[in-house]
Formats: structure tokens, sequence, C-alpha cells
């Protein structure tokens, strides 16, 4: 069942560029709004993440005796679909090496800071500093918007799935506290332990594997936050696009475009060697 709604909603998200209109956050945002009185951040963080969770669990378990099971297989695909990142991350990219390609770094730095929390909260002294910040956006993007959610969908069903983008969408509000925020963030972090070694290792097997390994070995235990962990990780699979040293502005724009593209097709891949490993354990 599990192939099967992961190939379903990759087939959505190429057709809207997202989850489409099943990605519909309102209910949420009032029902973090009803929360908002609870004096304890841990009780707010459980009630608004469980108490979810624990009905999604209900009605699949109620469900699941109905017409062979199709109404559990359709509902666990419309879950994973809301589970699935925000917003056109391909649209957001493009946008991004259009206006690097042409040399516009304002424009970059604009279109960068839709999808970069790190040039949001720091901003970017230079080219480098700006290239840095999407790259690493980038893979953390490919993570969280696909491969983490699908990693928690085949190991504890929709309703982890679900899980780990509330705690997502918690960690990243603006609106909550940053008690809240900060608590959601941990969370998520261990969540996401796992996943994004999981990942690391797919970049090893698709890349440069002695040296990723080698990366790979040495940030196993890291506490570093993810998004850190899998560029240090992934860079070490691809080719060295920016070499050492100086080099002039037109060279740089076009290697850091390479080097992003290059990264996009990475996640591509890993992604795929990871969807036919969950079809291998179907057949199993």
């Amino acid at each position: 069942m599990e192939f099967f709604a992961i190939l379903i909603a990759w087939a959505a998200v190429q057709f809207w560029g997202s989850g489409g209109v099943i990605q519909e956050d309102n209910w949420f945002i009032r029902y973090r709004e009803m929360t908002a009185g609870i004096a304890s951040s841990t009780l707010r963080l459980m009630l608004l993440v469980a108490a979810p969770v624990l009905a999604v669990f209900a009605v699949l378990w109620l469900l699941a005796p109905l017409l062979f099971g199709l109404p559990v297989f359709l509902l666990s695909v419309a879950l994973l679909l809301y589970s699935l990142g925000r917003g056109d991350f391909q649209i957001l990219l493009k946008l991004y090496l259009n206006s690097w390609q042409r040399g516009d770094l304002e424009g970059a730095y604009q279109h960068g800071r839709g999808f970069s929390a790190e040039l949001c909260e720091t901003g970017a002294e230079n080219a480098f500093q700006l290239h840095t910040s999407v790259r690493k956006a980038v893979f953390y993007q490919g993570f969280e918007r696909w491969f983490a959610v699908i990693f928690w969908f085949v190991v504890a069903g929709p309703a982890a799935a679900l899980a780990y983008r509330l705690l997502f969408i918690l960690a990243n509000d603006g609106q909550l506290k940053q008690e809240d925020r900060d608590r959601a963030a941990i969370t998520l972090y261990y969540l996401e332990w796992l996943p994004a070694r999981m990942l690391g290792f797919a970049f090893a097997i698709i890349g440069n594997f002695d040296t990723c390994m080698a990366a790979w070995r040495e940030h196993f235990n890291s506490e570093l936050p993810s998004a850190e962990v899998l560029d240090k990780i992934g860079m070490k699979a691809l080719p060295a696009y920016l070499p050492e040293g100086q080099i002039d502005g037109e060279q740089f724009v076009k290697l850091a475009s390479d080097e992003l593209l290059a990264v996009q097709h990475l996640l591509s891949r890993s992604l795929l060697v990871w969807v036919c490993a969950v079809a291998v354990l179907q057949l199993i």
C-alpha cells in the first residue's frame, strides 16, 4: 500500500507542483489559536500534535474493515499529500537561478529568502554567502519536503508523517512563542536524525562513495542541524564545482549554478533509490 500511495503522491506533485488544495493549514492555525491560553508549553505542544495524530489513528482503525481497505488507502494518500512540503520548490529554485545567472544578486537574494530560513534570519554579506545559504536550503528542502515525510510514512504510517509536518509547521511558525518553537524544533531534530543519515547514505551510493562515506561516518553522531549535516555529506558526493582561491565573477556565477543543479539532481536520484527500496520491501 505504501508504495502505491507514494507513486500517487509523486504524480500529484508533478501535476500540481505541490500537494495542491489538500495542503490547507487554516484548520491547524485555528486549532493553534484555541490552545493559546494553555500555560504549559509542553502540554500545548502535545495537544497541537498528539490530538490530530490520535484522531487519524482512530479514523484509520474505524475505516480498516470497510471496502477491502480502500477508504484507508485513499485517506493515507490524502494524509501523505498533506504532509509533503509546502509551495512549488521547482519554481522557487528556477526564479532564484534566473536572477542569479543574470547577475541580479538582489533579485536572487529575495527569491532565496523564499526557501532559506538562514537568509531570512541572518542575510548574506556577499555572493558566496548567498550561494552557500541557498545550497543548504536546497539540500534541506529536498529532505523535509519529501524524504523525511516518506520515511515516517513507510516506517510508522500516515499518522507519523502528519506528526512530522505539524512539528515542522510549529517550529517555523512566527506567531508562536519562542519557547514553543524551540520545543517543536528539538522534537523535530530527533525525528529528522535517522532519516537525514539514511539520505546521506543514499548520497554515497549515488555519488563519490569513498569521500562521501568518510563524511557520513564523521557526521553520523554530529549534533549539527539536519541542514548542516546534509550539506556537508552531500557536497562530498559531488565533484568540486567551486575551486579553492579566487575566481572571476562570471565563472563563479556559472559554477555556482551548476553546483545547485547538481545538488537538485543528487536529491532526485537519492529519492528514487529509496522509493525502489520501498518497492522491494513491499515484494518481500
